[in-house]
């Protein structure tokens, strides 16, 4: 006991100081919470002060202090960051900057050790250098966030159904184990496949029978629904408890259909691997809370860049902090993904975490988001699963796989909020005006269900 207490006040004056962590430690302190929780069935008190937001003064400061120490080690160390002299006048990042020499932002005291791809579905992948400190402290941090505000226990079974290149699988797959719960990489197979394999009892000693926890991202998680519609599948079949979306916009209307489909909860989540370990979640009332302990979270105009007003349309810029990054580091880094500002503080549960509205997704046409083009579309159960869209000329073209003037005369009737022109149902995605890429697109192909092989190829 005294021994984790000790770690506890390691891991915390790390967090305050924004000094480096001992990982020793860290493993060691994910090693007490797990024996805990399997002693107790809870992590004892005080666990929960590891994860929980400080004083707004408090932590106002430690935000000071950890930007500066960040900018501090940027400037000195990064090749893309050496050419600034005033550390309080930091210009934002462009994406672009990063995808296009992903080297210049390395820095020079740095010991990469693996290098992850972002899924490159709007444009080319982005390249990130991580070192082990990087991938072995966020693992550890995973699992104890997964222990004790998710509540993994060691008898459930986790699958990832995700892109394998993506630094999210690499952290999960280490993080899963240390919380001596079952780890499954499904990959992204042809949904029949993957929907078999959650049917499909595992016998493994100590374990559930069925997969309890999936990892999705939302357009694979679409086709998935879309799959047990089609194919007759029923909660019964899966042993499911909790699927977590992440990586693109969930909209209610899919999320709704998710839990009807495989008798789950669907929690909706925000990370990227840039911005690693940053990450959000979404509280019950539909707020992205984003804590601020791992980096800085700005909500900024995306023409001026100057911070978004109560209740306006914005784009997420974050820096992750020195003390978790220390391979590719990156200062006020612009996401490209839009939020907007809520027009009062939150009063939900998470009210401690700052928060914005859900993510948007990407500005489409305007100031019309993906959020708000998805929420028209999915509405409508008859638009098969993942949706598939584009704009052109403010005019929505939508795959819908056959001509249907009912249905076309339904989106139209409820598309009056959106500033388009009008809509045009398309059969297939090659007739959409410009490539409509999601990541459920990146199927692995299997030979549970594999693809037919092209003519002549035997």
């Amino acid at each position: 006991m005294f021994g984790t207490a000790v770690r506890q006040l390691g891991y915390a004056w790390s967090m305050m100081s924004g000094r480096r962590f001992r990982i020793r430690d860290v493993r060691a302190l994910v090693d007490d919470t797990r024996a805990t929780m399997e002693a107790f069935g809870s992590p004892g008190e005080g666990s929960d002060d590891m994860l929980a937001a400080t004083d707004p003064e408090i932590q106002e400061d430690l935000t000071r202090r950890r930007m500066r120490r960040t900018i501090k080690h940027a400037m000195a160390e990064v090749p893309y960051y050496r050419r600034l002299r005033d550390p309080d006048d930091i210009p934002p990042t462009p994406k672009l900057a990063l995808r296009g020499m992903p080297s210049a932002f390395v820095s020079d005291l740095a010991r990469p050790a693996v290098l992850a791809h972002t899924t490159g579905t709007t444009g080319s992948p982005t390249l990130v250098w991580f070192s082990a400190y990087e991938i072995e402290l966020m693992s550890s941090i995973s699992a104890l966030g997964l222990m004790l505000a998710g509540g993994l226990r060691s008898d459930h079974l986790w699958a990832n159904a995700i892109s394998s290149r993506s630094i999210a699988q690499i952290l999960v797959e280490r993080a899963v184990p240390m919380t001596g719960a079952g780890f499954i990489h499904l990959g992204m197979v042809d949904p029949r496949a993957t929907l078999d394999r959650l049917a499909t009892p595992l016998h493994v000693p100590g374990k559930q029978p069925l997969i309890t926890h999936l990892n999705v991202t939302a357009s694979y998680l679409g086709a998935l629904v879309q799959e047990a519609e089609r194919g007759g599948w029923s909660p019964r079949d899966f042993g499911l408890a909790e699927v977590y979306s992440g990586g693109e916009v969930l909209t209610d209307a899919l999320r709704v259909r998710a839990e009807q489909a495989l008798g789950a909860k669907v929690f909706d989540g925000y990370s990227m691997t840039e911005v690693a370990p940053v990450a959000g979640r979404v509280c019950d009332d539909g707020h992205l809370h984003l804590p601020p302990d791992q980096g800085l979270v700005e909500v900024l105009d995306p023409v001026t860049m100057e911070p978004a007003g109560p209740d306006a349309l914005g784009v997420l810029v974050i820096t992750p902090y020195s003390t978790f990054r220390d391979t590719t580091l990156l200062l006020r880094y612009v996401t490209g993904d839009m939020v907007r500002t809520l027009p009062e503080p939150a009063t939900c549960a998470m009210a401690a975490i700052p928060a914005t509205s859900r993510l948007l997704g990407r500005s489409v046409d305007g100031e019309v988001t993906t959020r708000d083009v998805l929420d028209l579309l999915q509405a409508e159960p008859a638009l098969p699963l993942p949706t598939r869209f584009a704009i052109e000329d403010g005019v929505l073209h939508v795959v819908s796989g056959k001509d249907d003037p009912a249905l076309l005369g339904r989106l139209e009737e409820r598309a009056g909020a959106l500033a388009i022109r009008g809509i045009r149902l398309v059969e297939t995605p090659d007739e959409l005006p410009s490539p409509c890429q999601v990541r459920a697109d990146l199927i692995e192909h299997s030979f549970e269900h594999a693809a037919p092989l092209p003519i002549g190829v035997r």
